[in-house]
């Protein structure tokens, strides 16, 4: 197997020239494929382009395509810092990204302001920002992008204002080379099925790199032909239909697309018939789901990463296999716990952020867990997040929301608390009766001390994404502010919320 994501490349182009590497659809409608030697070509011929240009950093701002992949790799090829830009992302969250990288060169399926098309890359066009070519400001440009970059991925902060990874070709190499050989060890792997946005790491890892390096098919459409539309709607019988056309062995899910997965199998189990292998990851799974999923037949292993490490660090496999736990660490990756639960990591780690080295040998992650006799790593939630209740329990939120993932009613839960006695929770909905049944059933398998007491329903979805990162997590701080802004004037509010309190023998906290 070759160990870099390029070689693997030029290595099946010579070997296996007419063999599909990616299949995609075009502007028309029609189904379209990429050998590897086409692949190859259009890689070389790209990264000429880009080298002409003199490109100081390319972004892409499209749709998954096949257009997306080749401009990717041709950067890479072409050894210019590649910006990957969320579609989601707001204007302003955008041209934080531009100005922060010196972006002169863009990729895209649809127009920004700055940029002077100059070119075409099959169904993306190719455009140059005109005001880069100041020398002061490209030297600026220069001095922010951490020597050796080759990729910068921003993760969409709580505060607004994404940061930017930097991470080199040997993180990229080594995160890949370490997923391929796990995947390697699974029989009946040939075709895979991109279902999350290419501007995402672990999907642009797992979807395009992952199978580059085995020399497996890859399928990458845009994602509303999956079911997904934006960053957080999904259509159901999108993505039943791409099962039954493409009929993938393998997936990469977040826990929202596993529960649509499950849903789909249990009215349509044949169209789960061809999977091998589904990874989830993102959020916590709850046992119980992933008890589910393998009563359905679904093959389904979590796995944990994060940008600052090059994705993914540890993964489930058929051979290794814990449900409930984020798998064993793969081999690239060191994992220790430092004394207060945090999760540290060695190895394959990120070179930094915009302007900002790291300083430290191990990576600090945010996350609390632990790791048992065998080494199966369980990642309890954020080290940030934790409520400490008015009685001094130290809760995870996260911990009880994806608890609560058993509920249709209660997908969009977010439980708060900070130094009040009980907990509360805020669900999107208009129906009481059903979430206050699905509250009640949730709190009779927590503990007294983590079970939720009072409810406030958001009415409206625009009231209740105001509360969200442009990815769909919760802004806590804001979410804390916003409930006892409500809780305190009630009456004030009842066209925007309506609140339920649940009976004390549901929710009793002991000190």
């Amino acid at each position: 197997m070759s160990e870099t994501i390029l070689s693997a490349l030029f290595s099946h182009a010579s070997q296996r020239p007419n063999a599909i590497a990616f299949i995609g659809q075009n502007a028309l409608g029609e189904t379209e494929t990429l050998t590897f030697r086409q692949l190859s070509e259009q890689v070389c011929h790209y990264a000429g382009v880009f080298s002409a240009f003199q490109s100081h950093c390319v972004a892409i701002y499209a749709e998954n395509s096949l257009s997306w992949l080749i401009a990717d790799l041709a950067a890479m090829y072409a050894q210019i810092p590649c910006v990957p830009l969320p579609k989601f992302f707001s204007s302003a969250q955008i041209e934080h990204v531009l100005s922060h990288t010196g972006t002169d060169t863009l990729v895209y399926d649809q127009p920004l302001s700055g940029f002077e098309p100059c070119g075409e890359l099959n169904d993306c066009a190719i455009g140059q920002r005109s005001e880069l070519s100041q020398s002061s400001e490209r030297s600026r440009c220069n001095e922010s992008i951490l020597p050796g970059t080759v990729k910068i991925t921003f993760t969409s902060g709580s505060t607004g204002q994404p940061k930017g990874v930097c991470l080199s070709q040997q993180n990229l190499d080594q995160v890949t080379l370490s997923l391929a050989q796990a995947m390697a060890k699974q029989n009946g792997l040939e075709k895979h099925l991109v279902m999350l946005p290419l501007s995402t790491l672990l999907e642009n890892i797992t979807g395009v790199y992952v199978p580059l390096m085995l020399g497996l098919t890859s399928v990458v459409v845009d994602g509303a032909l999956v079911g997904l539309q934006g960053s957080s709607h999904f259509v159901p019988e999108q993505f039943a239909g791409a099962l039954m056309k493409y009929q993938p062995n393998s997936l990469v899910l977040t826990p929202a697309l596993l529960h649509a997965l499950l849903a789909v199998t249990r009215n349509l189990p044949q169209l789960a018939a061809s999977l091998q292998f589904v990874a989830v990851g993102g959020a916590r799974v709850t046992p119980q789901t992933l008890v589910e999923a393998h009563r359905l037949g679904l093959p389904v292993y979590e796995g944990y990463g994060l940008s600052e490490c090059g994705s993914v660090v540890s993964l489930n496999t058929p051979q290794a296999n814990c449900p409930g736990t984020a798998g064993k660490i793969l081999p690239h990756a060191e994992v220790r716990i430092a004394d207060d639960g945090e999760i540290m990591v060695r190895g394959a780690v990120v070179l930094g952020y915009i302007n900002q080295p790291l300083v430290c040998e191990w990576v600090a992650t945010g996350d609390l867990g632990d790791i048992d006799e065998q080494g199966f790593l369980s990642v309890r939630g954020r080290k940030k997040t934790q409520i400490i209740t008015g009685f001094g329990r130290n809760i995870s939120p996260e911990w009880i929301e994806s608890e609560a993932q058993q509920w249709d009613v209660l997908r969009s839960l977010i439980v708060v608390g900070e130094a009040k006695n009980r907990l509360m929770g805020v669900v999107l909905s208009q129906d009481v009766e059903q979430v206050m049944n699905a509250i009640v059933a949730l709190n009779h398998q927590l503990p007294d001390y983590a079970r939720i007491c009072q409810v406030i329903l958001i009415l409206s979805p625009q009231q209740y994404r105001a509360l969200l990162t442009a990815n769909g997590r919760p802004i806590r701080h804001l979410v804390e502010a916003q409930v006892n802004l409500w809780c305190d004037s009630v009456e004030s509010f009842q066209n925007v919320i309506k609140r339920i309190d649940i009976e004390l023998e549901h929710c009793e906290f002991k000190n």
